[in-house]
């Protein structure tokens, strides 16, 4: 069915492209068709026409990183308390106890928030996962996670087939996934053109692990019988990605939160994408990434919501809010929509579906809520 969208405004994210006042969406078959004024194109259109009123119309939003895992431990992990002490507390948990209720409740959370496509991080349920996200009508990238000192004989990436999203491969980080593991996970990512994701640069207790300094969240590990082989490099954690070869037009460097200036600098020639998940930083206690560096230097910036064990929602227009009122300088509000729109669709492969308002792409779309218009 041929049907028109009438909204007050819509954003079509293409670069350059100002926002139409009136605007009109032809939509046949879940496909956009056109895109213009309602002055334009209502005249001569002789079909359905669903009139949403005094809304602002967007992409659907992509939920950069997400673990949908963990979506049972909402409310369950200490806020504000440092790394170290909510990795012991996480790890005390059910953490791989699926709860199909729980995520359930999590995809429609996505959902009714505006989101259209997950990343997800899967440690040990990727097809699993997949499945889920599947049936509840996300699209998605699920990123089976390469974690510990030995490569798989077989393939990382899971058999399996699905219409809406697929699955590839994420590296843990640079310290708990052997180097050798972490080229291997890159190499098969490289030879099936797929995203790959990295928590990369993200705590303290990261930076000094690299550099052989002391570290209370590796005596930890050590205590638990894990990382007893591992050699620092004597990095920082950015240019030992860079080393090891991990970083790329299409690496997804999630948090980069303990950076310097080389290191932004590195990241950005190397053409990656950075992540942000500001209010996942701040729930655990590890700073803030330097946004307004990053926003500066032109890497391409995405925002994920993280876990529901580090996070108090999925909702990507509160981390919006988040970064905006606590962003020092001016953001302005096509910076913040790119990073939910745009951006994580081209580095999620996805950039000929979703991303912005044309023709050709599907027709998934987000309203602008209030909180939002009353910070711009």
């Amino acid at each position: 069915m041929v049907e028109l969208i009438r909204a007050a405004k819509a954003a079509t994210m293409i670069p350059g492209t100002p926002v139409i006042n009136d605007a009109a969406i032809i939509v046949d078959q879940g496909i956009i068709q056109k895109v213009g004024t309602y002055a334009d194109l209502g005249p001569t259109f002789s079909g359905k026409v669903m009139d949403l009123g005094d809304v602002f119309l967007v992409p659907g939003l992509i939920n950069a990183h997400s673990h949908l895992e963990l979506a049972h431990l909402r409310g369950k992990c200490p806020s504000g308390k440092g790394f170290v002490t909510w990795v012991e507390n996480l790890l005390k948990q059910p953490i791989f106890d699926l709860d199909p209720e729980a995520l359930e409740s999590a995809c429609q959370e996505l959902k009714r928030t505006g989101t259209f496509m997950v990343g997800d991080i899967a440690t040990r349920f990727a097809k699993e996962m997949a499945g889920t996200l599947e049936a509840s009508g996300l699209f998605f990238v699920v990123f089976c996670e390469a974690i510990g000192e030995t490569v798989p004989k077989k393939t990382f990436i899971p058999q399996g087939e699905f219409e809406a999203g697929l699955i590839s491969v994420a590296g843990h980080s640079l310290y708990t996934t052997h180097r050798d593991v972490l080229r291997a996970a890159k190499a098969e990512t490289r030879l099936k053109g797929l995203p790959f994701s990295l928590h990369l640069a993200e705590h303290d207790e990261e930076v000094a692990i690299m550099a052989d300094a002391p570290s209370e969240f590796l005596d930890m590990l050590h205590a638990r019988g894990r990382l007893l082989d591992f050699e620092p490099p004597g990095k920082r954690p950015v240019q030992q990605a860079a080393a090891l070869e991990l970083l790329d037009e299409t690496t997804l460097a999630v948090h980069c939160v303990k950076v310097t200036d080389a290191d932004i600098e590195t990241v950005r020639q190397s053409g990656a994408t950075v992540c942000l998940c500001p209010r996942s930083n701040e729930f655990i206690g590890v700073g803030r990434a330097p946004w307004e560096k990053w926003l500066a230097s032109g890497t391409p910036l995405c925002l994920g919501t993280d876990s529901l064990a580090s996070n108090t929602d999925l909702d990507l227009w509160n981390e919006a809010v988040y970064l905006t009122q606590n962003f020092d300088g001016e953001l302005r509000f096509d910076d913040v929509l790119a990073m939910m729109t745009r951006t994580p669709a081209k580095i999620m492969g996805v950039e000929h579906l979703l991303g912005t308002l044309e023709p050709g792409k599907i027709a998934a779309f987000a309203e602008v809520p209030d909180k939002i218009h009353d910070l711009f």
